[in-house]
């Protein structure tokens, strides 16, 4: 989301930016200035209701090189308040990271079911520290797990924080656990308990673009179509279900194709069809709000085009 931040470092991930001399400066001035009281004043005259905020392990403790958020993170929830907005508080990378992927955190291997308990733990203190937010509408246990050879670590670990969540959590506030982009293995992971509703999100994107590159957007997305829509279907009957994640996204191919001037009209065109395509789902949350540049992972600038009606 943010190139600017690694420019001028090999840093792949937060954990080796923050390893180098300028890492802890440079995190400290983003912190400070990439979201503002203007950002949430923005979504909420643009009638954005409910937000999905990623957070780390380390957000309200610092776990080196790691520097915790907790300032950032209560300012975020003061804002929420006072604009009438609903906060998901996702708990987007696990210690010993959840997929080795670089959004959790650190690249490498997959480890975090040897620090379940710490994770367990966080989640305490996260919902501890704000479940009296009138902001606080759901806590995220997890973002997009590796799933092979952890299937039933999953289940068991999605378990057990839904029962430390309902011992801490206000009566209504929802328990969310991800599919691991395999929504027809996780639906009805979670059963409810009286008083403490759970969501299943699942992630939209499409798994295999460059075999379906070749098709033109509207084709593209009637294959989106079959293939989520289907699952929704299936899955809704189990337990709500958020798409967490869903973006403008499509082929490098397809634009390479038309002309520059009709990409946006080809964006809003994908939108449009992806919004009716969820409409089985209770919320929809594009990714991301903001980014360095316009574009695609950018709603802020999708909206302020025209792209986007809100």
């Amino acid at each position: 989301m943010t190139p600017s931040l690694f420019k001028g470092t090999d840093a792949k991930d937060e954990y080796s930016l923050m390893k180098t001399k300028i890492g802890a400066s440079r995190l400290d001035a983003h912190r400070k200035s990439f979201i503002t009281e203007e950002d949430w004043r923005w979504l909420a005259n643009n009638k954005i209701i409910h937000v999905r905020l990623p957070v780390g392990y380390w957000a309200l403790r610092d776990d080196a090189p790691y520097i915790n958020a907790a300032q950032y993170l209560d300012w975020a929830f003061v804002m929420a308040e006072k604009y009438n907005i609903h906060i998901l508080l996702d708990l987007h990378a696990l210690k010993g990271s959840q997929n080795g992927t670089v959004h959790s955190g650190k690249l490498g291997p997959v480890q975090w079911r040897d620090y379940k308990q710490d994770s367990l733990d966080v989640l305490a203190e996260l919902a501890i520290r704000y479940r009296d937010s009138s902001a606080l509408w759901g806590v995220e246990i997890i973002n997009e797990p590796k799933v092979f050879g952890n299937y039933r670590a999953l289940l068991q670990y999605y378990r057990e924080a839904y029962r430390v969540l309902r011992g801490i959590l206000r009566p209504g506030t929802y328990t969310v656990f991800q599919d691991g982009f395999v929504p027809l293995l996780f639906s009805g992971a979670l059963w409810k308990r009286k008083g403490h509703p759970v969501i299943m999100d699942t992630h939209f994107y499409l798994a295999f673009p460059k075999l379906l590159s070749k098709l033109s957007p509207k084709t593209y997305d009637l294959v989106r179509r079959v293939l989520f829509g289907g699952a929704l279907r299936f899955c809704v009957w189990r337990q709500p279900i958020i798409v967490g994640e869903w973006s403008s996204v499509l082929p490098q191919e397809m634009f390479n194709r038309i002309p520059q001037g009709e990409h946006y009209a080809m964006l809003g065109e994908t939108i449009k069809r992806q919004r009716r395509m969820y409409h089985l789902a209770v919320g929809r949350f594009y990714w991301n709000y903001k980014a360095e540049g316009a574009g695609m992972y950018h709603y802020r600038s999708l909206v302020e085009t025209g792209t986007i009606n809100t």
